[in-house]
């Protein structure tokens, strides 16, 4: 063996997968069910709860906040979630306990939805939505960790993702319809009642259901010591470049949010289109998604995941720079066309990436606390969004949401790309171990 060889052993650093048995098509059924139900009810509070809130105030400070308690729980549910599902065991699993309890609760919440009477029903019921949609993510995400080699693990993501956005999909095409039949029959008396009521059959039918049969395996934990936050802290970041890789993630999720959180407010509000021209326009991204999730999730395995990421994101600025000019549903349809391709690589990728370095034992834990940097880029763009709107916006009178029906929120496009930028210059700073070490092995 080398010099360099003795200096630096890339394999040492590879933490031992909880599982090396590859996945058959039962799981990878149910894991796709799971993502699937998930995925309805997040596009029904990306998609239509803006525009729900909006009925009630046209304030996008105010719109802003409300939509920000999905992530700001989400810092708090999803670590709680995982570090929970990490301890326990009960006859249906772990993590399907979480899932199992969790789902009809969001079923419930999202029925009484269309019935809000005023702003303070809303947010307590995007408070209950959130809570426990946040516990269903961090029950389900540390899934592919458990079940799911590492060798399977972008192509396993590229399939559940591409379930999760055909989940997306369908709010876009199918239910955003409902949602502008509904309107045009009922006015805004009930608004969304359709795609909300949908939303929760899927919380019974796709996750709650199939959570019962997921037949999770139980670990055995090497150490049972009493979780502190110093300790949680500390076992966090001492995991090779996994702090960096998180930070990454929450500059993606910032990314991300500055243009998918507002693109239908921006889209309605700003170019005047109708809810079934937004769905049909910005429904190419998850159909992007949906069609090349697997095939991505194959190609990037051959390479440095951290240049695959820079690859996503530089993609993404394209995708920002032609959002700026767009202005028909046409062009807006070609937009997320070009983020949608680059949206899946960072999908892919990013959490194949950093499972890598999660130990067995302490999947849900891991799993939970790169999610609140997560939490934290997607809450941290709302509300600078939000307030960064209001402000460019001085003739618009938001006392009444009547006479705001003109705003112009095309600057998410340059915060969105801004951001970007600073998410490839952060993964110049991190290193593929196992990339490494199949190069050293191939040596």
């Amino acid at each position: 063996m080398s010099d360099a060889h003795n200096k630096y052993d890339p394999g040492s650093l590879v933490v031992e997968p909880a599982t090396r048995e590859r996945v058959r098509a039962r799981l990878a059924f149910i894991l796709c069910c799971l993502f699937l139900g998930t995925a309805i009810t997040e596009a029904a509070s990306v998609y239509v709860l803006p525009l729900t809130v909006g009925l009630f105030t046209p304030n996008p400070v105010y719109i802003a906040l409300i939509l920000a308690l999905n992530p700001l729980f989400g810092i708090i549910a999803q670590p709680l979630a995982g570090l929970i599902s990490d301890r326990i065991w009960t006859p249906v699993g772990r993590r399907a306990f979480l899932m199992i309890l969790s789902a009809p609760i969001v079923a419930a919440a999202l029925v009484f939805l269309p019935f809000a009477a005023a702003l303070w029903h809303i947010v307590v019921l995007v408070i209950v939505i959130q809570f426990f949609q946040d516990i269903l993510y961090g029950s389900d995400q540390p899934l592919l960790a458990d079940l799911v080699p590492p060798e399977q693990r972008t192509v396993m993501l590229g399939l559940v993702k591409g379930f999760e956005n055909l989940g997306f999909l369908l709010v876009l095409y199918v239910g955003m319809d409902l949602v502008t039949g509904y309107r045009d029959l009922h006015g805004d008396e009930r608004y969304g009642l359709p795609l909300y009521f949908a939303a929760a059959a899927a919380q019974i039918l796709l996750v709650m259901i199939p959570a019962f049969f997921l037949q999770e395996k139980r670990i055995v934990r090497t150490d049972a010591a009493r979780m502190t936050p110093r300790r949680y802290i500390r076992e966090f970041v001492q995991q090779p470049m996994l702090l960096r890789l998180a930070i990454a993630y929450s500059i993606r999720s910032f990314t991300r949010t500055a243009v998918v959180g507002f693109v239908s407010l921006y889209a309605i509000k700003t170019l005047g289109f109708t809810e079934g021209q937004v769905g049909k326009s910005w429904g190419i991204m998850p159909f992007v998604a949906l069609a090349l999730g697997i095939p991505l999730g194959w190609y990037v395995e051959r390479f440095a995941k951290h240049r695959a990421l820079q690859v996503g994101f530089a993609i993404v600025i394209i995708a920002c720079a032609v959002g700026y000019f767009a202005v028909s549903p046409l062009a807006l349809a070609g937009v997320a066309l070009v983020f949608g391709c680059g949206d899946m690589i960072l999908e892919v990728t990013h959490k194949a990436f950093m499972s890598d370095r999660y130990p067995a034992d302490k999947i849900g834990q891991l799993t939970g606390a790169v999610n609140i940097f997560y939490a934290i880029g997607r809450t941290a763009a709302l509300v600078f969004i939000g307030a960064l709107v209001k402000w460019l916006n001085p003739e618009v009178d938001w006392s009444s949401a009547s006479t705001a029906l003109s705003v112009d929120y095309s600057v998410v496009w340059i915060v969105a790309a801004v951001a970007a930028v600073a998410g490839i210059l952060l993964l110049n700073t991190v290193r593929d171990y196992r990339y490494e070490a199949r190069r050293v092995e191939g040596t």
